[in-house]
C-alpha cells in the first residue's frame, strides 16, 4: 500500500469519527437542552401542590393551637389557677417574655395569671405514678405562652420551677366555675314556669309559660309556648309557637282550705310565634375572668278571632255596644300582648371573689291591644256579631336592668337570686332541696298606675326537676 493510499484511507476513517462524534454531541446538546425545561415544568408542578399542602397544614395547626389555647370548662374545675401578684416574679416573666418577641408593655397592669395540671396519678411503665404538677399556661395582659416545654424554653428551668413550686412568692388562688354537668343522653328540667329535654347532640324540646322579660311569670300573657332547643356551650337558639291557655287561669282557685290562692290571669291567650337567643362572645382577653354575652327575644301574636279567646269573651260586658254597669263604672275590654320583643347584653364572672354574679343592660317594647266584641248595632246571628274590635293599643319602651348571684356547689348550683326591670319588677329565686330537685318562687310588682291587665303583685312557687342521665 501506498502512503498516498495509507493517508487517503486514514482522513475517510477519520472523518467518519468525527461526523459520528459531532452527531453524539448534538444529541447530548439537545437532550441537555430539553432536560431542564422538564425539570422546571416538574418543579413548577411540585411547587403548587406543595403550597396546597403547606396551606391545609397550616389551617390545621391553628386549629390545633386554638384548642390548646382553651381550656374545657367542664375540665376547668380539676386545675390549678391563681394570679402572680409578686413584683420581682412578674418582672422576670415579662423580660422573658419581651425577649422571645413577644409584643408586652413592661409597665403593663394587667394580671399575671398561671394554670397548673396537678398530679394525674396515672401509673408510669415503671410502676411508679405521675404526681407531677405541669404548667398549662402563663397569660398576662394579650399575650400567652402555652405548654410545659414551651413555657421552660422561654422563661428557663429556673423560672419554670419557682412559679411551678408556688414558693417564696406573693401569688393568689383563683376559684373556678362550677364543672358542667356531661350530659349522657338527655338532660330534663321541669317546671310550672318552663322546662326542656335536650338531648347529647344539642338539640331538645321545650316549653314556657309567661313572659318574664315584661314581668309576667306564669300563666299571665294566659299562653305557653312550645320550642324547639339548639343548645351549644355558648350558643342557646330556641323557636316556638304560641298556644293560648283557654280557660286556664280565668277563674282564682286555691289549696288547703284556699289558704294558698292563686290570683286568676286578666290578659286573654292567643296564638303567636316566639323566639330567643343566648350567644357568648369570644372576645374578651382574659376569657376565664369572666364571660360576654349578647341575646334576644321576641314575641309576635298572630290576629286573633274569638275562638281563640276564652269563654268569658261571650258576655255581654265585653260587647262593643254594652251600656255602662248600672254602678255607672266603664265596661271592661279584653286585653292581649300583640308584641314584645327585648335585647341585652349580658356579662357573668366565672373566676375570683365575684364568681356567680352576673348582669344585663338592655331595651324593648311590649304593645297590648284592648278589644270588644261586635259590630256596633248587630244582634246574634247576624254579620259581623262575633267578630273582634280593636279599641285601643298601649305600647310600652321597656329599659331593662337585670342583676343575679348563682351560688356553686359540688353537684351544681345549690341557690341563686335576680332582680329585673322591665316594665315590671320581677324577682326570682331558686334552692337546691336535693341535686335532682329545686324550689323556686317568682315575685312580680308593678308601679303606679297599675294597668287593668295587671295586679298589684304576684308571687307563684313551683318545683323544679332536675334530671340528668
Amino acid at each position: 500500500m501506498t502512503s498516498n493510499t495509507f493517508f487517503k484511507e486514514f482522513r475517510m476513517k477519520n472523518t467518519s469519527v468525527v461526523v459520528a462524534a459531532l452527531a453524539i454531541v448534538l444529541c447530548s446538546a439537545m437532550t441537555a437542552f430539553a432536560q431542564p425545561n422538564q425539570q422546571t415544568n416538574t418543579s413548577q408542578v411540585n411547587w403548587q401542590e406543595e403550597l396546597k399542602n403547606t396551606q391545609e397544614e397550616n389551617r390545621a395547626l391553628k386549629n390545633i393551637l386554638a384548642a390548646i389555647q382553651s381550656i374545657d370548662t367542664a375540665r376547668q374545675n380539676e386545675l390549678i389557677q391563681f394570679i402572680i401578684t409578686d413584683r420581682s416574679v412578674r418582672s422576670r416573666v415579662i423580660s422573658a417574655l419581651r425577649k422571645s418577641g413577644k409584643e408586652i408593655s413592661p409597665s403593663t397592669n394587667a394580671d399575671l395569671t398561671a394554670t397548673q395540671k396537678p398530679g394525674s396519678r396515672e401509673a408510669l411503665i415503671n410502676g411508679n405514678y405521675n404526681d407531677e404538677v405541669q404548667l398549662l399556661r402563663i397569660v398576662i395582659d394579650n399575650v400567652g405562652i402555652y405548654g410545659a416545654p414551651t413555657i421552660k424554653r422561654i422563661l428557663g428551668e429556673d423560672l419554670y420551677n419557682k412559679i411551678n413550686n408556688r414558693s417564696d412568692y406573693e401569688y393568689t388562688m383563683v376559684s373556678t366555675p362550677t364543672p358542667q354537668q356531661k350530659i349522657q343522653y338527655a338532660q330534663i328540667t321541669a317546671s310550672l314556669f318552663s322546662g326542656d329535654i335536650i338531648f347529647k347532640s344539642g338539640f331538645g324540646i321545650g316549653y314556657v309559660e309567661g313572659n318574664d322579660y315584661i314581668g309576667y311569670p306564669f300563666w299571665l300573657p294566659g299562653n305557653v309556648a312550645i320550642q324547639g332547643i339548639i343548645h351549644q356551650e355558648m350558643t342557646d337558639v330556641r323557636l316556638g309557637l304560641n298556644f293560648q291557655l283557654g280557660e286556664g287561669g280565668i277563674t282564682p282557685f286555691g289549696v288547703s282550705g284556699g289558704s294558698f290562692r292563686i290570683k286568676e290571669r286578666k290578659l286573654e291567650g292567643t296564638q303567636g310565634f316566639d323566639a330567643m337567643i343566648n350567644q357568648a362572645l369570644n372576645v374578651l382577653p382574659d376569657k376565664n375572668a369572666g364571660r360576654l354575652t349578647i341575646g334576644g327575644a321576641y314575641y309576635q301574636a298572630f290576629t286573633p278571632n274569638i275562638t281563640n279567646f276564652s269563654l268569658r269573651a261571650n258576655d255581654k260586658q265585653y260587647r262593643t255596644d254594652a251600656a255602662p254597669f248600672t254602678n255607672g263604672t266603664k265596661r271592661d275590654s279584653l286585653y292581649y300582648i300583640d308584641l314584645s320583643a327585648h335585647g341585652w347584653v349580658g356579662y357573668a364572672f366565672t373566676a375570683g371573689s365575684l364568681r356567680g354574679l352576673y348582669g344585663q343592660v338592655g331595651a324593648g317594647t311590649h304593645r297590648v291591644y284592648a278589644m270588644t266584641v261586635g259590630v256596633k248595632g248587630t244582634s246574634f246571628g247576624q254579620p259581623g256579631y262575633s267578630d273582634l274590635i280593636r279599641g285601643h293599643s298601649y305600647e310600652q319602651f321597656d329599659p331593662m336592668v337585670k342583676i343575679g348571684y348563682m351560688h356553686g356547689g359540688n353537684d351544681g348550683n345549690d341557690w341563686g337570686v335576680s332582680l329585673q326591670y322591665s316594665n315590671m319588677l320581677l324577682a326570682d329565686g331558686f334552692i337546691q332541696i336535693f341535686n335532682w330537685l329545686d324550689i323556686e318562687a317568682k315575685y312580680a310588682a308593678g308601679f303606679n298606675p297599675i294597668k287593668p291587665w295587671e295586679w298589684a303583685d304576684y308571687i307563684m312557687i313551683s318545683p323544679v326537676l332536675r334530671l340528668n342521665f
